[in-house]
């Protein structure tokens, strides 16, 4: 396999406070290669977007944020660049689109004007250079009468309209590597369609390697080559999409699939209610000396509450299926039965 263009290396990310220290990642390690979608998954608190933010070195600095661990794009490790260095491959060759485009867009600026900003500052582009081709990035992401919306507001603009702005803006410079954090929240079930298959058609034509975070495991199973799956701040679960939606290894990753409503149930059948994850996902202030998950495991031994599992391929026939627990084999025969 080709050399990852991006590289999370055994990431631990601590940040402190008047209540303590806030353990939100814990050896986190996953890579993606070049025109390669890569989801990462869990629910909210996990550590998906502050792994995120650690990437682009968009956290509070010392002594409220301590990192340690590795972070290389092209083999340079960011968490060591200067700041003149990082400024030069945010939004250049490392570009972001957040949550929520209305907190990211400014409101005082047309959208031409934030994506010829981006041009005029990374590309050099004078300003009719950098207008002409914000009309086309508004075209290629499906903007109508771009010539016309180029002029126009954030607020003149739907919410399904203001994420294409932040996909247009985010690919303005033709980025290596394009982060997504929860790209399709808010959006209905056919704008999020839209708004992934867009991306899908980004990345096989550009070859930009995508980094998907999301909680979605819809999404994540209709676009995504690869899942990493995180839980309290480290990493359960990896494996290539359909190996994991087959046969998911890890309690956690089998919880959240249970969760999943399923549309071809038949009308005829009775209806069930949706698997739920009991307990409470644990406080990231204290220390475990075990799996994270273990008190809402019904798996859990002793050794799961006394001993971090490794993480471990599942099975030799397939080592690029990893889980990081101590009953996976039991797991897996479950699952195969």
């Amino acid at each position: 396999m080709s050399t990852p263009i991006l590289e999370v290396d055994n990431l631990h990310l601590t940040f402190a406070s008047r209540d303590g220290i806030t353990r939100a990642v814990e050896g986190v390690s996953w890579q993606v290669h070049a025109g390669e979608m890569l989801g990462v998954v869990g629910e909210s608190g996990c550590g998906k977007s502050v792994t995120a933010m650690a990437i682009l070195r968009l956290l509070p600095g010392a002594p409220t944020t301590h990192a340690t661990g590795a972070i290389r794009f092209r083999g340079e490790d960011l968490l060591q660049a200067t700041e003149d260095r990082m400024q030069e491959i945010r939004g250049n060759a490392i570009s972001m689109i957040f949550q929520d485009p209305m907190t990211s867009i400014n409101p005082v600026l047309s959208i031409g004007e934030q994506i010829a900003e981006v041009l005029m500052l990374h590309q050099k582009m004078g300003r009719k250079a950098a207008w002409t081709r914000a009309v086309e990035l508004l075209a290629l992401v499906n903007i109508p009468d771009p010539e016309r919306r180029v002029k126009d507001y954030p607020h003149q603009f739907s919410g399904g309209m203001r994420q294409r702005a932040m996909i247009a803006i985010a690919l303005a410079c033709k980025p290596a590597v394009l982060i997504a954090d929860e790209p399709t929240t808010a959006l209905d079930v056919t704008i999020q369609a839209q708004i992934m298959e867009l991306l899908d058609r980004l990345r096989r034509e550009t070859g930009t390697a995508i980094v998907l975070i999301t909680h979605d495991l819809g999404v994540v199973a209709e676009s995504c080559d690869r899942v990493v799956v995180m839980y309290a701040g480290r990493k359960v679960e990896e494996a290539a999409t359909p190996d994991l939606f087959a046969q998911p290894c890890h309690p956690y990753t089998r919880g959240l699939l249970g969760a999943m409503p399923h549309l071809d149930t038949p009308l005829t059948q009775p209806r069930t209610r949706l698997a739920e994850i009991p307990g409470m996902v644990p406080s990231l202030r204290t220390a475990a000396l075990g799996c994270r998950f273990a008190p809402r495991c019904s798996l859990a031994v002793d050794i799961c509450r006394e001993k971090i599992p490794p993480f471990e391929p599942i099975a030799v026939s397939n080592p690029l299926h990893r889980a990081a627990c101590w009953r996976t084999t039991i797991v897996s025969e479950e699952v195969v039965a």
